[in-house]
């Protein structure tokens, strides 16, 4: 895949060494992605990425544009667990989620008061791996959710969403009235599910097709993200994957509670969507990582 590859590794190995973080929360200025690990390596392509990943103490995270990044391309399992899980009152379930978001930014150091409908969206798409476009007008914000039914339903997603944007509003000082509205795009179409074979990371979005550009950097990466039918993968890389991504899901999982045939939902996500080769063992350490074992 890179002609000179030996020739970067060494380059790299000789280069100085990040700075570690004490809690272990990092960010890469070049794909603006967050990672949680004990070393400021990159995590997917330790021997040949030239970057050293930012300790979050030192230089919090430009923008929460980085959170979207893993709701807008990542595979869309949390979001569905969540969607399967939140059962309860809709106001008490906006503000658990209210909480546990604004909680994660100031823990992971995002300057984001300064940018309140950025912040709004992200949590949109945190929540429901669905781009958010926007209508702007004077006082008045409208957002538009694509292709929302392909994880949520509407109206139960609307009920939780309109109380949760009322608790982000005080919380960020924004006076705009916010209106909802969503539109299908994908429809009825598969969503695209691809593997990288360099970073091995999972991603899902748009319509199926033979392989993809990389959506995280698209100007610089030169792997090329494949299939799932067509490219050999099995469930520890997905595993590894939620290892090393920040623990916003299993945060937000954990405030909903347990609910029995969660693991079998999983399970289901899993085989039928992903069609992964699911033991035991493993979907018990996959509900660990992402909080569905509490």
């Amino acid at each position: 895949m890179f002609k000179n590859r030996e020739k970067i590794m060494a380059r790299v190995a000789e280069m100085p060494p990040g700075e570690k973080s004490p809690t272990g929360r990092y960010w890469c200025l070049t794909c603006k992605m967050l990672f949680s690990m004990a070393e400021p390596v990159c995590p997917y392509m330790p021997k040949i990425c030239i970057n050293t990943p930012i300790p979050v103490e030192q230089s919090g995270p430009e923008s929460t544009i980085s959170l979207e990044k893993i709701g807008l391309f990542y595979p869309k399992i949390p979001q569905k667990m969540l969607s399967f899980l939140a059962r309860g009152v809709p106001d008490e379930i906006a503000r658990q989620l209210v909480h546990v978001y604004l909680d994660f930014l100031e823990q992971w150091h995002f300057a984001y008061r300064h940018e309140p409908m950025q912040v709004i969206k992200s949590f949109i798409i945190t929540i429901a791996g669905s781009e958010t476009g926007q209508r702007v007008q004077s006082g008045r914000l409208t957002l538009v959710l694509t292709d929302l039914g392909k994880v949520w339903d509407e109206e139960r997603f609307f009920k939780i969403l309109r109380p949760a944007l009322a608790l982000l509003k005080d919380a960020l000082s924004f006076k705009n009235e916010i209106e909802l509205d969503s539109l299908d795009i994908v429809g009825d179409m598969d969503t695209g599910k691809y593997f990288c074979p360099m970073c091995s990371k999972f991603f899902e979005f748009s319509t199926q097709k033979d392989s993809i550009t990389c959506p995280l950097m698209a100007q610089k990466c030169m792997a090329v993200p494949t299939a799932i039918d067509k490219i050999k993968y099995d469930l520890e890389h997905l595993i590894r994957v939620y290892r090393y991504t920040p623990d916003i899901y299993r945060r937000l999982i954990e405030v909903m509670g347990t609910r029995p045939g969660s693991a079998e939902h999983l399970r289901n996500i899993l085989t039928e969507e992903w069609h992964f080769a699911v033991d035991d063992k493993s979907l018990k350490e996959l509900c660990a990582t992402l909080g569905l074992d509490n």
